[in-house]
């Protein structure tokens, strides 16, 4: 059969068609098209009266180098289409274009689909008698997602698996792993291989997400049978206020207990790379003669902590066995791993830890003496630290395993898996090739540095397309469709390096500096290529750039 890249230069190809296939949150599938169609067994209704999928825009606000959203316009004189988002609901329902060239005399394909635009629905925006109009956003565009995405809080910010399907997920975070919904919870206590208690022989089917309650469910420290869980990640434990008295002084004092510095709805830092952050303090309190402060590090499993500095004073590690109350310390308390830990600086009478173990969350202990922060306020903290362990691959598709890398490649993946991409929809071996050429080393000045590096420390929620954008820009990298729909991930570059063998969809007849144009256009003179030319012989190519007003900073 004939490929898409071949018809579309011929004189007289056949008509070229889009399939709208649409799958509803419940499993319904739909299918649309401007012609009533027949395509590998699927038909697709002749519905579609309008649509904006030819609209393509290169370094767009959203992030992407493709329509942000599809407008579909479909025919609903019968009230079907009114019917469907009655019963099913187009909001989240998801939307897969196909292109092909279509025989509409023998009513047969006549060359193979190719996927272009992947997208997620919204309500309707329009319903009237004859047509009904819905929006899709694009999946390359979360413009909508926030990342750092968990706020800090008293209670648990993790999701509660309610159904047996859920404690199933749950318990290794099903096909999406470490980003699926209910995995940092984790309770699966019906589950072969699960942790948690049981309520009276069941699982319990809903959760209050406080302290209790993860001990109710053996989800705060350990379960019923001994297995360590640690998983709650709220910030309920505030240290109690007792008498003391400091180094010189001749009375006792109430210690002084500095709570909520880290204010509920902030979040916990997104760290990428290597980089200097202001980790959130949750309670800080002094004893007398040293303060004790509770630091969050960030979400998710960092590598290590390099230095800490509080109030412009380097504090040093803590080393066991050596009185360090002169300089202060510092104790990773938790790297951000699924099972969290305990600050063991603050236990109860019988010596149990007394504060939140912080399950996925890097959690730092530091401890000042008075000549560096008295207790009277919270001491201004810095921590450089390598950041976020991260998925890798290599180019065969095979798993590397998860370690600590600055490669924008995978700091990409990760953000896009954040954003609901499933393994599935990427194609991996394209990240990893894109991750090889960013670790080949380069030589400036007489020093070696790997080729494109990403540090970057999100303290602010900031829209996930933002981030991408940026990381994207800066390693000049971009994402697009692949063969089957998968999304991949390319190098920007000269054509030698981006392009060095002909692609198929190419119509270039010689290489063009080292490398093969994608696509040449021309006013036909050189015997091809006028696709660019209306009947009248003049130009149809037409270039434009917004106005200076319309793009700062660019």
């Amino acid at each position: 059969m004939p490929t898409v890249f071949d018809w579309k230069d011929r004189e007289a190809p056949e008509t070229p068609l889009l399939l709208f296939e649409c799958k509803f949150p419940d499993g319904l599938a739909e299918r649309w098209s401007t012609h009533l169609v027949e395509v590998e067994g699927a038909r697709y209704e002749a519905r579609v009266l309008r649509h904006n999928v030819f609209e393509i825009r290169t370094h767009a606000d959203e992030g992407i180098d493709a329509a942000a959203r599809v407008s579909l316009t479909l025919a609903n004189a019968d009230s079907y289409i009114s019917q469907l988002e009655r019963a099913h609901g187009f909001k989240g329902a998801t939307l897969t274009v196909h292109f092909l060239f279509f025989d509409l005399r023998d009513g047969e394909a006549a060359s193979e689909a190719r996927v272009v635009f992947r997208g997620v629905g919204n309500t309707p925006d329009e319903i009237r008698e004859a047509a009904c109009r819905v929006t899709f956003s694009n999946r390359l565009s979360p413009q909508r997602i926030s990342l750092p995405d968990i706020p800090i809080e008293r209670k648990c910010p993790w999701l509660f698996p309610t159904t047996a399907n859920e404690r199933e997920e749950a318990v290794s975070g099903g096909e999406r792993g470490k980003y699926g919904r209910f995995y940092r919870c984790g309770y699966s206590a019906d589950v072969d291989g699960g942790v948690g208690n049981l309520n009276g022989g069941a699982a319990f089917t809903s959760c209050e997400r406080t302290r209790a309650a993860c001990q109710q469910r053996g989800m705060f420290d350990q379960d019923a049978s001994g297995r360590t869980t640690a998983r709650f990640g709220g910030c309920e434990f505030v240290p109690p206020s007792y008498a003391v008295r400091g180094y010189g002084e001749k009375g006792y004092r109430a210690a002084q207990v500095i709570t909520n510095e880290a204010r509920y709805n902030d979040t916990a830092p997104l760290i990428y790379g290597t980089g200097w952050c202001h980790p959130p303090i949750v309670f800080s309190r002094n004893d007398g003669n040293l303060t004790h402060v509770e630091l969050l590090l960030g979400m998710g499993e960092i590598h290590r902590v390099l230095r800490v500095v509080a109030n412009d004073v380097e504090i040093l590690p803590g080393r066991a066995g050596a009185n360090m109350s002169a300089s202060g310390w510092y104790n990773v308390v938790s790297l951000g791993a699924r099972q969290g830990a305990f600050n063991l600086d603050f236990a109860d009478g019988a010596g149990r830890p007394a504060g939140d173990p912080h399950g996925s969350v890097a959690v730092l202990s530091l401890v000042l003496p008075n000549r560096i922060c008295d207790g009277r306020s919270l001491p201004r903290v810095q921590v450089l630290l390598d950041g976020l362990k991260l998925d890798q691959w290599d180019e065969e598709g095979e798993y590397l395993g998860c370690s600590f890398s600055a490669n924008p490649a995978w700091v990409i993946l990760d953000i896009l898996k954040r954003c609901g991409w499933g393994t599935e929809e990427i194609d991996l071996r394209s990240f990893a090739r894109t991750a090889a050429f960013c670790d080949e080393d380069v030589e400036v000045e007489g020093v070696v540095l790997k080729r494109r590096r990403c540090n970057v420390v999100i303290e602010r929620r900031r829209s996930a397309a933002d981030l991408i954008r940026g990381v994207r820009n800066g390693a000049g990298l971009f994402l697009s469709y692949g063969e089957g729909g998968k999304l991949q991930l390319n190098v920007e570059g000269t054509l030698a390096m981006q392009q060095p063998a002909k692609s198929a969809g190419s119509n270039a007849v010689e290489p063009l500096g080292g490398g093969w144009p994608a696509y040449e256009f021309g006013d036909g003179e050189n015997g091809f290529s006028g696709i660019l030319v209306r009947e009248n012989g003049e130009s149809t190519l037409r270039i434009w750039s917004r106005s200076q007003a319309e793009s700062p900073n660019r």
